[in-house]
């Protein structure tokens, strides 16, 4: 009789496969970790762009419902509107609340303390001058972190419509009434954003009180 051949693996040919075996799955897994690590940076930077946007969202709507609240300063014996903005901060009242809730909100914006971010102080306009109990009761929130705001303020001459400048400084203490516009413009010096800006221009339809008459910026 003839004894057939047999066909099988050497032991070195089966070494070889189950090497390039796990070299294939070790180049996979590798493949699948840089994949997800790159699908969660993107998922949180989304995320944080989302946060960003809504925050500026909820800035604007509250400075297109600035209302030209009132407080008499019994010294003074006078009736005064509460707007006071600087180039990096701004406090005024609001018809617009965070929680939607109803009346009017004074609302402030302003550097954070380690200028990380900014930081946003609201709290219910009462009778009275809100300066004092901003600083002291005021809740607040630090919000867009990486970012400094800067603010502009729209002057509008009605007699010459032409006529329109934005100035770094608002007090409607002194001028009384508030501005056609604010600008909002956030910068940041951070690595990873660095040169990325933002801006919104938020229109004010109540700029005056009735009652009180405007004075042209000097």
């Amino acid at each position: 009789m003839t004894r057939l051949p047999q066909s099988g693996f050497t032991l070195l040919e089966l070494l070889i496969a189950l090497t390039l075996s796990t070299l294939v799955m070790l180049m996979l897994a590798m493949g699948m970790n840089t994949v997800l690590k790159e699908w969660t940076r993107s998922s949180n930077v989304l995320d944080e762009s989302i946060d960003k946007v809504l925050v500026l969202l909820q800035i604007e709507r509250s400075l297109e419902g600035a209302f030209p609240h009132t407080y008499k300063d019994r010294e003074e014996n006078k009736t005064y509107i509460f707007f006071e903005g600087e180039e990096d901060q701004l406090a005024w009242v609001s018809t617009v609340s965070p929680g939607q809730q109803p009346g009017l909100t004074v609302w402030q914006l302003l550097p954070s303390d380690e200028e990380t971010g900014v930081e946003i102080r609201v709290l219910p306009a009462f009778a009275g001058d809100p300066t004092e109990r901003l600083e002291e009761q005021a809740t607040a929130v630090t919000a867009l972190e990486g970012y400094k705001a800067y603010f502009e303020y729209l002057y509008v001459d009605e007699k010459i419509e032409q006529e329109t400048e934005w100035l770094k400084e608002w007090s409607a203490k002194k001028l009384r009434g508030l501005p056609h516009a604010v600008r909002v413009r956030l910068e940041s010096d951070a690595d990873e954003i660095a040169g990325d800006s933002l801006e919104i221009i938020a229109v004010i339809r109540a700029r005056r009180h009735k009652t009180i008459r405007f004075t042209k910026p000097q």
